[in-house]
């Protein structure tokens, strides 16, 4: 509608919500153009009174209209300011919009300011409390070890199976396969008696520790890091590569070619992305993110830009507090060349090769990650899963 009374337009929503609209003498005569689709009743009065330089409030069933000061003397408006301490301003100001269109975030104080009636100011204020709270920390170790595919193997863990066959995994000692010798809150499925498969959480880490200190598994990292509740963190493990890409432009004012020269860099190694969530039960939800990038090779019109191979996965794991958390299957394939000569006689030239031996083999690493959340507590940080 063009130019349409407003006192029409307010008649015509009053019919169609069910509600009853009062207006004060002021919004008499005033007219506004409107066209409005498929639009909800309080969005469509909120545009209706806002354009008209009006207000409104819901008193009961019915909702007065008014001028704006003519309302806050009416219906007792006022102005709060909301200091905050540990929510974001401008975060706990676009929930409290629900509550009705006057309230601003003061970004540089943190806080936030709302004009409303005393019954709002109240609600507001009783949202605020729930929202302004102290944020609970979680402390996560997290370890990332390159270990030969072989060395797992032997310590009876195959990914592929893994992923085929329901695990059954224990903190205390089994004697017996059967069902009825098996705890019985670990909420397991017990599989076929032909393809048992479990492994004692500690017999795995002792094995594992005599993996590192033979060599044949390799710390990669060891972290200990702090994040906000529900705020991701990121560890890694590996180097940063410099790229220099060189690009022709257009000829200059003396009819050379612009050559211009850019620096980029690239992180080639081990990446990992946790963001934990603690539940009102005490439990620690994660979501785990790893990532595995490594060069390849070398393209480009000279070689020198970096091929990059990456394997990535996700987890949405659920556990307790200080529960260790092991992922795995991430394999890498590495090229390697031993070289064994007999001293002194193999460095003799040309007869050299007669007393040596080289051998090529194809090595296969697994990406073992282990990852131990801690609930931080008021009282400080937890002690270290073990201690």
């Amino acid at each position: 509608a063009d130019r349409a009374p407003i006192n029409d337009v307010l008649q015509i929503l009053a019919a169609r919500s069910g509600l009853n609209i009062v207006t004060s003498p002021e919004v008499q005569g005033r007219e506004i153009s409107i066209h409005l689709r498929n639009t909800p009743f309080e969005e469509a009065l909120n545009l209706v009174v806002r354009a008209s330089g009006l207000g409104y409030e819901r008193v009961g069933h019915s909702i007065l209209v008014a001028d704006l000061e003519r309302l806050a003397v009416e219906t007792g408006r006022m102005t709060r300011v909301f200091p905050l301490q540990h929510a974001s301003a401008p975060d706990v100001a676009q929930m409290l919009t629900v509550l009705g269109p006057d309230v601003a975030a003061n970004r540089d104080g943190n806080r936030v300011v709302m004009r409303g009636t005393q019954s709002v100011l109240e609600e507001a204020e009783r949202i605020i409390a729930e929202l302004d709270r102290k944020p609970r920390q979680v402390q996560l170790l997290a370890r990332l070890v390159e270990v030969n595919t072989t060395a797992l193997l032997e310590l009876g863990v195959n990914w592929e199976k893994l992923t085929r066959w329901t695990t059954i995994v224990t903190e205390g000692p089994i004697v017996s396969s059967r069902a009825d010798a098996l705890p019985t809150d670990l909420g397991y499925t017990l599989l076929d008696e032909t393809h048992d498969f479990y492994r004692q959480r500690e017999a795995f880490e002792v094995a594992l520790e005599a993996l590192v200190t033979d060599g044949t598994a390799r710390i990669l990292s060891s972290t200990k890091i702090v994040t906000l509740d529900g705020k991701p963190a990121e560890i890694f493990a590996g180097e940063t590569v410099p790229v220099i890409i060189t690009s022709l432009q257009a000829p200059g004012a003396a009819g050379g070619v612009l050559q211009s020269i850019q620096l980029e860099k690239i992180d080639v190694g081990v990446r990992l992305d946790i963001t934990p969530r603690i539940t009102d039960d005490g439990y620690i939800t994660a979501l785990v993110r790893p990532e595995v990038s490594r060069i390849i090779g070398f393209v480009g019109p000279d070689n020198d830009l970096p091929q990059t191979s990456t394997r990535r996965a996700a987890t949405l794991v659920r556990v307790r507090d200080g529960q260790k958390i092991y992922l795995g299957g991430l394999q890498t394939e590495q090229q390697r060349r031993t070289v064994k000569k007999v001293p002194l006689l193999g460095h003799i030239p040309l007869l050299g090769y007669l007393f040596s031996h080289t051998r090529n083999e194809t090595l296969r690493l697994d990406l073992l990650i282990e990852i131990t959340p801690l609930i931080v507590t008021d009282e400080g940080a937890p002690p270290d899963a073990g201690e």
